[in-house]
């Protein structure tokens, strides 16, 4: 159990850190659903563990491509 959250712990680090690289929403996108799936893996098994992976990944891809971009027209610039 704390394996896997530390291994949850290190994709939402790694997508938080990710996330601020990119003002495309595709890439955005991408990254999420990368991460979700990472993350759905990590519960259930046989059917169970590919349904929570599908599902991860189609809520990371959504939350991704909802990531506020900066630096536009229009937009403020970005602020590290």
């Amino acid at each position: 159990m704390i394996r896997k959250l530390g291994s949850l712990a290190a994709v939402v680090l790694a997508v938080a850190a990710l996330s601020g690289c990119s003002d495309n929403q595709n890439v955005n996108a991408a990254t999420g659903a990368l991460a979700g799936a990472a993350i759905g893996n990590q519960f259930g098994s046989g059917s169970g563990q590919t349904a929570a992976t599908l599902a991860g990944a189609a809520v990371g891809a959504q939350v991704g491509a909802n990531q506020p971009t900066c630096g536009g027209p229009n937009q403020p610039a970005c602020r590290y």
